[in-house]
């Protein structure tokens, strides 16, 4: 079985299908054999899947869908990759709870305002009733703001784990994605690449994952 990683947070525009699908492009360019499930009703990762396909004559990951009641089943589907990510809608209504409890990681973005991080605490007390791991990951991050610091007090005061690479406020990211592709590979050596890149290695070592060979 793959490595299950759940991207869930219940705020809606926090980042979750961008993270997914800038995990997804690095991940495959580590060589690794990757699954992703899209449960969110917009579809917005199927479309980044769709053009990407397009743009490749052909998908280099395995790509389905799924609800509440068909993830588990869909995730049987992924068993022969390394890694399945699966993309969430914004809630705790029960079908995100049902991908939560799959996963052998969950990763919430978190974007460092107030509203953002009170609108995460549920999805926080989800994680938790579930015992399974989770990593905030700081997404959208200004480069200076006397905000984000209170922000990140406040994270800390809650107990909350944080991954320890950031994705910064940058237009490369939707640009990528605009493409059906992800940063490390529109922009290999810029610096959102260097932070998705960051992310991965973080993301390998928790699940025990080395990059093949070249």
């Amino acid at each position: 079985m793959p490595f299950i990683v759940t991207v869930a947070q219940r705020k809606g525009g926090a980042g979750k299908t961008t993270l997914c699908c800038q995990l997804i492009a690095a991940l495959v360019g580590c060589g690794l054999d990757v699954a992703a499930i899209d449960m969110d009703d917009q579809r917005s990762l199927t479309r980044w899947a769709e053009t990407r396909a397009a743009r490749l004559g052909g998908l280099d990951f395995a790509h389905d869908t799924a609800s509440g009641f068909t993830v588990a089943m869909a995730a049987r589907r992924a068993r022969a990759a390394d890694i399945l990510l699966i993309d969430t809608p914004p809630s705790v209504e029960p079908a995100v709870a049902r991908a939560i409890a799959l996963a052998d990681l969950v990763l919430a973005p978190l974007q460092l305002s107030p509203l953002d991080l009170d609108a995460s605490l549920p999805t926080a007390r989800m994680i938790g009733e579930a015992r399974r791991d989770a990593l905030f990951v700081i997404n959208r991050a200004p480069p200076r703001a006397r905000v984000a610091d209170r922000i990140r007090s406040e994270i800390s005061r809650h107990g909350l784990p944080v991954a320890a690479a950031e994705l910064r406020s940058r237009a490369a990211f939707a640009e990528s994605i605009a493409d059906g592709r992800g940063v490390t590979e529109s922009e290999p050596r810029g610096r959102a690449a260097a932070e998705v890149a960051a992310l991965t290695d973080e993301l390998l070592s928790v699940a025990g994952l080395r990059r093949a060979a070249a």
